[in-house]
């Protein structure tokens, strides 16, 4: 996995009584896009096809496996493998030979996301009201068991199951309810900036943005926070959860 920089803001605490977080992403592998890892681990397992052919592939098969996911309630291995299958689909046999070290680099860099988001929320808990926001796939609730990161949230807010999607603010004001914190005293962890920060604020929440690229924010004052790894998030001594 690629090496990525700290934040210049690193471990500055910001105040939060609750605190949403992305999951695809953030969650499962910091800062670290689906399509972008998935990239890159083709590179890895030496594809030489064209980027733009390699996204109409995952797109293709991101929005081809949504209702199937939903009804087989994948976990995570079934879930990469039949995205696998979706996008040979597109590009032909020449790319069967990458399907499993995709499939199984992918499953080691959601992995260890889980393992450091399971060590991060259990470092927050008790001392904020926690949660997650994600537009996925309707199977989410199984991929958080699976991570050992259910027990560990108040709330879960996926779009299919709440008609509401990013970056509509409406879901973020239902997260806050959900966990039963004004939006004002919540913060949005997320590594997309248009729909974990903008759309958070647009909706009374702060933001902070995990990037792990070093990129600066396309536009200042959104962002109250921008890091690099999701050790960084810091609470004030004052932000008590609500339990």
């Amino acid at each position: 996995m690629n090496q990525t920089p700290r934040s210049k803001n690193l471990n500055v605490p910001i105040f939060a009584r609750g605190v949403l977080f992305d999951y695809g992403g953030t969650l499962d592998g910091e800062g670290w896009h689906w399509f972008d890892r998935t990239l890159d681990l083709y590179r890895r397992a030496g594809c030489a096809l064209p980027d733009d052919e390699i996204k109409r592939a995952f797109y293709t098969a991101d929005e081809a496996i949504a209702d199937e996911a939903r009804q087989r309630r994948y976990r995570l291995r079934p879930l990469l493998e039949r995205h696998m299958e979706l996008q040979i689909a597109v590009l032909g046999d020449r790319a069967r030979r990458f399907a499993q070290p995709l499939v199984d680099g992918f499953c080691a860099i959601s992995q260890e996301g889980w393992r450091q988001s399971r060590e991060l929320l259990s470092r927050l808990r008790g001392r904020a009201r926690l949660g997650v926001v994600s537009n996925y796939y309707g199977n989410l609730d199984v991929q958080l068991d699976e991570a050992g990161l259910s027990p560990l949230l108040d709330a879960v807010v996926e779009s299919v199951h709440v008609g509401l999607a990013k970056p509509d603010p409406a879901i973020y004001r239902l997260a806050a309810e959900r966990l039963g914190v004004a939006p004002g005293d919540v913060v949005m962890v997320g590594d997309n900036f248009d729909r974990d920060c903008r759309a958070a604020k647009q909706a009374g929440l702060r933001a902070i943005w995990l990037r792990r690229d070093g990129a600066e924010p396309p536009q200042p004052g959104i962002a109250d926070r921008v890091i690099a790894h999701l050790s960084e998030i810091e609470l004030e001594q004052g932000a008590q959860g609500q339990r």
